[in-house]
């Protein structure tokens, strides 16, 4: 959407005035605007005819301030807008109108997308669970390659918001169960590196998408070329192989066992006999019960410790894609600014990969999300006052905000996995999940906010981190210790062990 739904600049379109044949038919273009519309309108013009036009312009070397006391005749854009083609051949703003009285449909354009992702999340998450990891990507592609295909000819609105939905839906439900089945593959010991070598590859995408953008500058034609590439997946059907954890859980072991001896006589190694009975036995104790989301804020210790993740995954959803629309918002090249926005996550996520497991996850989660929230806070407080030195300083610091936060995403992602335990792990991860898809969904308008503060977005997208930054630091540590299995198991955090000082000290 940042390219798709773009706002280029524009002002009334001014085609009602014909002037030749007049006494103005020498007057300029940009004369003629000068003489219907105030300077730095755009959604207003002079309510005039040809008539009154030419007794204007008898005033047009007088200030424009006194032109307008004496007319003072405002009224909308009579005949639509004229958009500017200089970044942006064609966006479905420019095409159907999408601003002024009807700027709403580009933010409800946006949330609809992440409501998308919500729903997705929610679909694919049980279906992916019941009929296997590998159909349902598939069914991932094939959903996205019709949404993106149908957006791509929408005539008007109405069609458009129901595919990007879909979209939506689609594009999340590809990439949550084609990184579960990833993750699933591979040992124990590289399920990080798998999942941070995962999310490199999505900021890959984040950057050839201002390539593409670049060079494809018609809305209908990018969607088609971004959706293109998903027909690649198609090869995918002749070598991508089934979850084992899940082949096994549904009982499908003749399965589970061909594909690990395929496995590993590529490795050249050689498969114990037993390998499907241990992996069977692998299982958590639940004590003979069931789960349930209550178990998750049944009690203090762990409602404090679900309601802080869950908020620290809402605030890094909201910042990081909020950050990652604002880039056509930002001074410099849009294309470029996007592509920065993306190249920033890859030594993000690099330096997750090299330190997190030598110096824990709890502090590099606090100190990423100050970088990111001081950054954010100092980009958008900066005066520019058309200075292009201060312009590229206020690009460089939400470049860093970018990086910090795509960092704090990345780790409390795998802090979260490590904090719940086993068994209500998956519940605890799916409310995760929706948190951050609610932060999505705020985001588009938390952007809307610089219609009452151009820095007002950035300095809210830094304060919420640095609250969230800060609420980060009672949460447990996790790095090298042994996955909870039970409620009674998970560490209570410094603020757990704090309330627990406080009280004996109360007690005595």
């Amino acid at each position: 959407m940042v390219f798709i739904g773009a706002v280029p600049d524009f002002h009334c379109r001014l085609s009602q005035y014909n002037l030749s044949g007049t006494s103005l038919h020498n007057l300029s273009y940009r004369q003629l605007k000068r003489l219907v519309i105030p300077k730095g309108e755009k959604c207003f013009q002079l309510n005039v005819t040809l008539e009154e036009l030419t007794i204007i312009e008898l005033d047009y070397n007088a200030s424009s301030s006194n032109v307008w006391n004496k007319t003072n005749r405002l009224t909308p854009c009579v005949n639509g807008y004229e958009f500017s083609r200089v970044d942006y051949q064609d966006t479905i703003t420019s095409e159907f109108d999408l601003v002024c009285n009807n700027k709403f449909w580009i933010s409800t354009s946006k949330s609809v997308f992440f409501v998308g992702r919500l729903v997705g999340a929610v679909i694919f998450g049980q279906l992916s669970d019941r009929y296997g990891r590998r159909p349902m990507f598939f069914l991932g592609c094939i959903l996205l390659v019709i949404a993106g295909t149908l957006a791509s000819f929408a005539p008007n609105m109405y069609v458009f918001l129901p595919a990007y939905f879909c979209q939506g839906a689609a594009h999340t439900g590809a990439f949550l169960v084609s990184y579960t089945l990833s993750t699933e593959l591979v040992g124990p010991n590289y399920r990080t590196l798998a999942g941070f070598v995962i999310q490199g590859f999505y900021s890959i995408g984040f950057m050839s998408l201002a390539g593409i953008a670049y060079f494809v500058r018609d809305w209908r034609y990018l969607e088609m070329a971004i959706t293109a590439p998903t027909l690649l997946f198609g090869i995918y059907w002749w070598f991508l192989p089934e979850s084992v954890r899940w082949l096994i859980s549904h009982g499908k072991d003749a399965e589970a066992e061909d594909i690990l001896r395929a496995a590993a006589k590529e490795n050249g190694v050689t498969l114990n006999s037993d390998i499907i009975e241990s992996l069977k036995h692998a299982q958590p104790v639940t004590e003979g019960r069931q789960y349930y989301f209550l178990d998750l804020v049944n009690n203090w210790k762990m409602a404090r410790l679900s309601l802080n993740i869950w908020f620290n995954w809402l605030v890094n959803a909201l910042v990081y894609y909020g950050l990652s629309l604002n880039t056509g918002n930002l001074a410099g090249d849009p294309y470029l600014n996007f592509c920065i926005a993306g190249a920033v996550e890859i030594p993000a996520y690099a330096l997750c990969i090299a330190f997190l497991n030598k110096v824990g996850r709890r502090w590099p989660l606090v100190l990423s999300m100050y970088l990111g929230g001081l950054a954010c806070i100092l980009s958008g407080c900066i005066p520019v006052n058309g200075s292009r030195g201060v312009e590229t300083l206020t690009v460089i610091l939400a470049m860093i905000g970018k990086f910090g936060i795509t960092a704090s995403y990345g780790i409390i992602y795998l802090m979260a996995a490590e904090i719940f335990p086993t068994v209500t792990r998956n519940i605890g991860m799916g409310v995760a999940s929706m948190s951050a898809r609610i932060g999505g969904i705020l985001a588009p308008f938390f952007l809307d906010l610089k219609t009452v503060s151009e820095a007002l977005p950035l300095i809210l997208f830094g304060g919420l981190s640095l609250l969230a930054g800060s609420l980060a630091l009672m949460l447990p540590e996790t790095a090298g210790k042994p996955l909870p299995q039970l409620p009674e198991d998970v560490d209570t955090g410094i603020s757990g062990r704090f309330v627990s000082y406080l009280w004996r000290f109360i007690s005595l």
